[in-house]
């Protein structure tokens, strides 16, 4: 005989070694509330744990990377299990009998099996904060209008930084406006990589090369030059280029 959820075994009343059988159920109770499963879930679709795992584990380490959401099921075995989702996708915990828990990536959960379904313990799973991306903003300013071809500013930085496509994020101002259109070159170690233009209603429109992202490697030098033609009207100009900690 055994025990009815654990299967630990039962010393029976005339048994020779009592102590062989005390043993393994002393080991099968050790099991339960102390061993983890790792349980690889690549193959992605409806995952089976079967009878002996979840009786002889508290934890199942979900490993893998499945394609897409998938479905972990528990066998019929009342059970209270914690529910580690080292994967990238969300899992669907079920033990195909009433209700079900979902645990997002890289979530774990505290889950009680029984007759009805699959219910979480305590507090609903939360998936983890996203990740917060740090700022890094630089530019330049220069007041009086610039002569052709002048270095406007220079920034060496400390740090590897990306700029959005098209440099998109960025400000421009200017106190007085561009007789034309003004046209500053932005270079990463003398190639330019973007330009922002001054137009002659005052706004500021960035591009950047191919118009995709620029990365920046700590030690980069970035300057902002003049175009080649000098305009005596321009004044009081401002940019800033909104990066991200790389």
């Amino acid at each position: 005989m055994t025990s009815p959820n654990l299967a630990a075994p039962h010393v029976l009343a005339a048994q020779n070694q009592k102590e062989v059988t005390v043993n393994d159920a002393v080991s099968a109770l050790d099991l339960a509330m102390t061993a983890t499963l790792d349980v690889d879930c690549t193959a992605g679709g409806t995952v089976a744990v079967s009878v002996l795992q979840a009786q002889r584990h508290v934890r199942l380490l979900l490993t893998g990377a499945p394609g897409a959401a998938f479905v972990l099921r528990l066998p019929d075995v009342p059970r209270i299990l914690a529910i580690a989702n080292g994967t990238g996708q969300i899992v669907t915990v079920d033990n195909a009998t009433g209700a079900a828990v979902n645990v997002p990536a890289g979530a774990q959960v505290l889950v009680h099996a029984s007759g009805s379904g699959v219910s979480a313990i305590g507090a609903a799973a939360v998936a983890p904060e996203p990740e917060v991306a740090q700022i890094y903003d630089f530019g330049m300013t220069a007041f009086a209008a610039p002569d052709a071809n002048a270095v406007l500013g220079k920034v060496s930085l400390p740090r590897a930084v990306t700029l959005a496509a098209d440099l998109v994020g960025s400000r421009g101002h200017v106190d007085t406006a561009p007789a034309a259109d003004f046209v500053i070159s932005i270079t990463v170690n003398g190639l330019e990589v973007g330009t922002a233009t001054v137009g002659t209603d005052g706004a500021v429109v960035f591009a950047a090369t191919g118009s995709a992202p620029v990365d920046l490697l700590a030690g980069d030098v970035v300057r902002f030059v003049a175009p080649a033609v000098a305009d005596a009207a321009i004044a009081g100009i401002a940019l800033t280029l909104a990066g991200e900690v790389a």
